[in-house]
């Protein structure tokens, strides 16, 4: 096969350089390596938007240990059929699910800001519509408060597990709810920071 010069922006082609010393690969080597797995993303239909968020999810996935391709249904059908029977406990699981997933999310959205403006990437592990993040004027700077909405399609004993979910969430971003409505598939979190995630 014979070698094509490709031109690449300089930065690019320093951060390639750097990935493949890294790794102990030859520049042209991992070069080749990358476009070939994006070239079979665009063979599927796929484009370069989706390719580093499907990596982030599937990472995060393999972080918590969680199950890709569990549908949806599945889960809407156990929460149903458990939200009767044990309820606090169903809640309690979604609450530590939310800590867990929150743990692994800072680190890539270190704050609450950089998770909302990565939502896109992470949707496919929370089913939402909308997820707004709205800072609110604490006491003094040490007493910030947050309010937390997702709007969803989800019937009232899942919605009840988001809301729980989502305070777990908070709390490994040292927020701990404060109040907290469910209208609907609608949840609203106000939360007050608490100090540094230890």
């Amino acid at each position: 096969m014979t070698k094509q010069d490709v031109p690449v922006e300089s930065e690019t082609a320093q951060r390639l350089a750097a990935q493949a010393s890294k790794k102990g690969k030859t520049l042209y080597s991992l070069t080749n390596e990358i476009l070939e797995a994006a070239l079979r993303v665009y063979g599927e239909g796929g484009n370069a938007n989706e390719m580093f968020p499907a990596w982030k999810v599937s990472r995060m996935g393999k972080d918590i240990s969680g199950t890709p391709f569990l549908p949806r249904r599945l889960i809407r059908k156990m929460v149903e059929r458990l939200f009767p029977r044990d309820r606090e406990w169903l809640l309690q699981e979604w609450v530590e699910a939310g800590k867990e997933l929150g743990d692994h999310l800072r680190a890539y959205y270190p704050t609450l800001e950089d998770l909302q403006a990565g939502m896109p990437a992470v949707q496919p592990l929370i089913e939402e519509r909308r997820f707004e993040i709205e800072r609110q004027r604490g006491p003094d700077e040490l007493h910030q408060e947050i309010l937390m909405r997702v709007d969803t399609d989800l019937a009232p004993a899942l919605a009840a597990c988001g809301e729980r979910f989502l305070v777990g969430l908070l709390h490994a971003y040292s927020f701990r709810a404060t109040k907290s409505r469910v209208t609907g598939g609608n949840i609203e979190v106000t939360a007050a920071y608490v100090g540094p995630p230890a």
